[in-house]
């Protein structure tokens, strides 16, 4: 419903808004074709613009795992084998597997040696189902008629609290530490290699600590003992950073800095500190997270303010300026964590304020409240060389403020109509493929994409254009409601003979599709190609250099066909008319 107007003032800025589109109108073109950001839009950026780090394809090296081969005993003994028969624990695998695996053994003629080296290779198919101490081995009996009896022991920690000791010296106790291995290895259960890597890796995800096990005997016939070693790490760490990854309205240089502070209290808790500054824009943000339980159970904060003005000639006489206000609180859980895959969960309460303000009169003050559910997971194999893939399903219920401008209220009641509640959810996978054993050459292929309900505000748009997106576009272009976004990378390790630098080429394609309001409604497309819906595709080359702690990585991409969604003067989101764009970011990581 319309809101009736009251007073000169609110009047007065409606018609500054009318003044903003007026002065872009009768000025060059360049001023008419840039898409000038909000503060939303500016967070949002923030946020989206940074590309995934280059990985690898293998995983954290396998635990050592203990082994009980015999020494061959010195007999004259030879069998030929007419029966094979389990006992002891052969719930461990299925009857029909293991006299799969000892089939083609029947028949043939054995000494102690084979007989024992039989016992190793089921023991070795045990341990790799996952079941860590699992054993087979000879027990004592007589193979006058050719029937051999295998007994399988599950293997356990010992019982009581001397299972799992714990050695070394952190800013965490070891107290704390042991609840986390206690809870991922309860007393009693049969030890099994996923069990096992969770402790571990749940430990070494504590900020500030380094783990490493190893496994002996126990002083209980058929039990072992986890002996872990623990390591403090830095107090600080972080890294610093330049790059173009900023909108040209408040400058393309950015200075980022992020410092985290690990493990302050002796909790498993880490404060982040991170600072980005450009031309006409400041963001600082902060965070803190600490366990609630030793299953790994995290408590999630974080705030930020970000504060700009649009730094460009033309636009400096109406002194258009904002702030963005955010900050969340949320849990987090490790549903899965091993090795070769993790799945994690996520719920978060997040809120956002956002203004803008011209000639020093306020122009839109909008409020969001959204809460997000997500999931997030990779997986190792072996596939053709070895491969990860990572996956993220997130879902965002929101609810949108506006009242705190009514005429900006009123003029969104007219046309988009987003004040009010939202959803929408956002998928994320890739692919990043070995070409070979030991390939110098890996493939990466990547999906991203948004799907919304409603119209949606400027701070949770889906952005295609910018260095993590069709990379021939800006930082700014094809900002909407829905879209996807396709990345094809050929990757190529370089060795340059020198010592502790890499070097990466690579060639890529990017494309994508955006849909710039779920909703449209008359007057609401203003561009040359007078489309809701368009495509934007990309082809480029970069290279990416790390040495020690220094990192450079660089693209330089060209556009493959035409712009739709350019401005009437044929220009791009940042007011230029180019084919060609170049990324650079050069970091430092202490």
């Amino acid at each position: 419903m319309p809101v009736p107007y009251k007073g000169s003032a609110r009047l007065g800025k409606r018609l500054l808004c009318y003044a903003v589109a007026l002065v872009g109108a009768s000025a060059a073109p360049f001023v008419f074709a840039l898409s000038i950001p909000d503060a939303g839009q500016l967070l949002n950026e923030h946020r989206q613009t940074l590309p995934s780090e280059p990985r690898s394809t293998e995983p954290t090296p396998a635990l050592e795992l203990p082994s009980d081969r015999s020494r061959p005993a010195a007999s004259g003994l030879r069998v030929q084998l007419k029966e094979i028969y389990f006992s002891g624990d052969t719930e461990l695998a299925q009857a029909e597997s293991l006299q799969a695996l000892v089939r083609p053994v029947l028949g043939k003629t054995f000494d102690h040696a084979g007989l024992q080296q039989l016992a190793d290779d089921l023991t070795r198919y045990l341990r790799g189902r996952g079941y860590v101490l699992a054993r087979a081995y000879l027990p004592r009996q007589d193979l006058t008629e050719g029937k051999l009896q295998i007994a399988l022991v599950k293997g356990r920690l010992q019982s009581g609290t001397s299972r799992i000791e714990l050695n070394g010296n952190t800013r965490s106790s070891n107290d704390r530490l042991r609840q986390i291995a206690d809870a991922a290895l309860p007393e009693g259960k049969v030890l099994q290699v996923e069990d096992l890597e969770r402790a571990l890796l749940l430990i070494n995800d504590q900020p500030g600590v380094n783990a490493q096990s190893a496994l002996e005997r126990g002083t209980e016939p058929g039990t072992s003992r986890l002996l872990i070693n623990t390591k403090q790490g830095a107090l600080f760490d972080g890294g610093v950073s330049m790059d173009n990854y900023g909108n040209r309205s408040t400058g393309t240089a950015r200075a980022n800095a992020q410092v985290n502070v690990n493990d302050p209290l002796g909790i498993g808790d880490q404060l982040g500190i991170g600072l980005s500054k450009s031309t006409g824009s400041d963001i600082v943000g902060g965070s803190y997270n600490v366990p609630l339980t030793a299953s790994g159970l995290r408590l999630n904060a974080s705030a930020s303010y970000l504060r700009y003005e649009v730094d460009q000639e033309q636009f400096r006489p109406l002194d258009l300026r904002g702030t963005a206000r955010s900050g969340s609180l949320g849990l987090s859980y490790p549903l899965i964590r091993s090795r070769l895959q993790n799945l994690n969960l996520s719920a978060t309460y997040e809120y956002k304020a956002l203004e803008d303000r011209g000639l020093g009169t306020n122009l839109r003050d909008r409020e969001l409240n959204n809460f997000i559910v997500a999931l997030s997971g990779n997986r190792f194999d072996s596939f053709a060389g070895g491969g990860v893939t990572d996956a993220m399903v997130a879902l965002t219920l929101g609810e949108l403020d506006l009242s705190g401008n009514r005429d900006d209220q009123f003029v969104d009641s007219v046309s988009a109509q987003s004040d009010g509640s939202f959803r929408k959810f956002n998928l994320r996978v890739s692919r990043l493929q070995s070409l070979g054993v030991a390939s110098p050459w890996t493939l990466f292929g990547g999906v991203s994409a948004q799907w919304a309900g409603d119209n949606l505000d400027s701070s949770e748009k889906f952005l295609l254009g910018g260095p993590a997106g069709v990379r021939a576009y800006p930082v700014g272009e094809a900002s909407a409601d829905q879209g996807w976004l396709a990345t094809l990378e050929l990757r190529r390790n370089i060795d340059l003979g020198l010592p502790s630098v890499t070097m990466q080429g690579l060639g890529f394609f990017d494309t994508g599709r955006v849909w710039l309001n779920e909703n449209p409604w008359p007057g609401s497309i203003n561009n040359a190609g007078e489309t809701n819906r368009y495509d934007l595709h990309a082809v480029g080359l970069g290279a990416n250099v790390w040495a020690n702690d220094f990192s450079v990585r660089t693209a330089v991409a060209r556009t493959l066909g035409n712009n739709p969604g350019r401005g009437e003067s044929g220009l791009d989101a940042d007011g230029r008319d180019s084919r060609w764009r170049a990324w650079v970011q050069v970091s430092y990581a202490f």
